[in-house]
This record gives C-alpha cells, structure tokens and sequence, in this order.
C-alpha cells in the first residue's frame, strides 16, 4: 500500500510590518512543515515587510508587492500570513511608521492596502492573519477583518 499527496503549486507569502520580530519563526515553522509536502517542486516562500506610514513608503510597498504578485502567478493557491500589531484601544492595525513611530489605521484601509498590489493572486486564496488580540476582540475591527478577507 502507497499513499501519494495531491498537490497544488501553493505560495506562502508573509506579509510583516518592516522591524516587526515577533511570528517570523511561526511562520517560519510552517513553511518547513509543508515543504516536505512539495516533493517535486510548486512551492514557494517569499516574505514581504510593509511599511505604510507614508507616501513614499506605501509606493515602495506597492512596486514590491506588484513585482512578488507576477513571481507568484504561476502558482494556483496563495496562503497570506499577514504579521503586525494593533492597537489595544481600537483594534487598528499598525501599517507604519512615521518619523519613527508607529502609524495605525484602521484595519480595512490598512488591509486594503496591503491586499490591493496583491488582489490578481489571492482571490480565492487563505488568510492567517498573526495580529493581536484586540482586533477580534473590537467589534468593528473584526468586522473588517472579514470584509477584507472577502475582496
């Protein structure tokens, strides 16, 4: 008796606020887990940091995503793992920095953002989102978070 696994070209792609630390050896793990499921190859790994606090940097942001969106084409499933902090008061996600502080926005502007470069490859695709508690925890944020799961 033989088992065989039936396999489509999956991307993992982890999407990290720039100096971010925290959940890369997670994601990290998982990537390794998965990538004996990958025998013959269709599997990538790529990871993006963001940094969407301002003008420039949100271009930066969207070149690179734009540029990792047409690597990533070929592949027929993306899995997002989505890396930040929140804010514990209202449930937004920090997207940046400004003057070397932290920028939160609200999570469907800050997802909108992040996604937007990226919207040709994921449709259909998996979020695992690595945020604080806060924004499931915030009504509305959690809301967003779901209404932006769904563009």
């Amino acid at each position: 008796m033989t088992s065989q696994v039936a396999y489509l070209p999956t991307a993992l792609l982890h999407l990290h606020l720039e100096t971010l630390e925290v959940a890369h050896s997670q994601v990290n793990m998982f990537c390794s887990f998965l990538q004996s499921y990958f025998p013959k190859g269709g599997y990538n790994f790529s990871h993006l940091g963001f940094n969407l606090g301002t003008p420039e940097s949100m271009e930066v942001y969207e070149m690179a995503a734009s540029d990792l969106a047409k690597t990533l084409s070929p592949y027929s499933r993306v899995v997002l793992f989505p890396t930040t902090h929140s804010d514990e008061e209202r449930g937004d996600l920090f997207a940046g920095f400004l003057h070397g502080q932290p920028v939160a926005s609200k999570v469907l502007e800050c997802l909108q953002l992040l996604l937007n470069p990226l919207k040709d490859i994921i449709k259909g695709g998996d979020i695992i989102f690595n945020v604080c508690g806060s924004v499931v925890n915030m009504e509305k944020s959690f809301h967003n978070v779901k209404k932006a799961a769904q563009m």
